[in-house]
């Protein structure tokens, strides 16, 4: 038998949260310095850049009691 999982609400997590907009974030600075300085643009440090990003938002996101 499956135990059932008490979930509090249907709102996303803070964590989660956070995380959408650090990748939200890395990728509107992308748009950004593609179209005004296209010289600086490096598709994979973007690409790297991303999880870094997501990853430091979600560690100084604090969590709500649940």
């Amino acid at each position: 038998m499956s135990e059932l999982v008490n979930q509090p609400s249907r709102m996303p997590t803070r964590k989660l949260n956070a995380a959408m907009l650090g990748a939200f974030t890395v990728s509107l600075l992308a748009v950004i310095v593609r179209n005004v300085a296209p010289g600086y643009d490096d598709p994979d440090l973007w690409l790297a850049l991303s999880p870094v990003t997501v990853a430091v938002f979600g560690y100084f996101t604090r969590e709500r009691a649940t």
